[in-house]
């Protein structure tokens, strides 16, 4: 699996994930997604695209986090979000990574 950072194409109906994107839409940044495709495609997948080891995706969620934090729903009767630790959100890209 490979972890990229992308942007969207513009298609005759409107934006689109690009076709070397096998799973994509996580984690927006501005006009950025993550996604990933998978190892060794025979596809060209373009050199202004960023690759991310999972350690740079974990630096980038902190750093977005940081400015515009993650948020989880507790079991509190209100409902109301919370803002994740930074742990957390270590944990969930982690696991994230660990799923593909």
């Amino acid at each position: 699996m490979i972890i990229l950072e992308y942007k969207l194409d513009a298609a005759e109906q409107g934006m689109r994930c690009p076709a070397w994107i096998d799973d994509g839409g996580y984690w927006k940044n501005g006009d950025k997604l993550v996604g990933v495709t998978r190892d060794n495609p025979e596809f060209h997948i373009p050199s202004t695209v960023v690759r991310l080891t999972s350690a740079e995706l974990v630096t980038r969620q902190l750093a977005i986090h940081a400015i515009t934090p993650m948020m989880k729903h507790t079991d509190d009767p209100s409902d109301t979000p919370v803002e994740m630790t930074d742990a957390e959100v270590t944990t969930m890209i982690q696991d994230w990574v660990a799923s593909k």
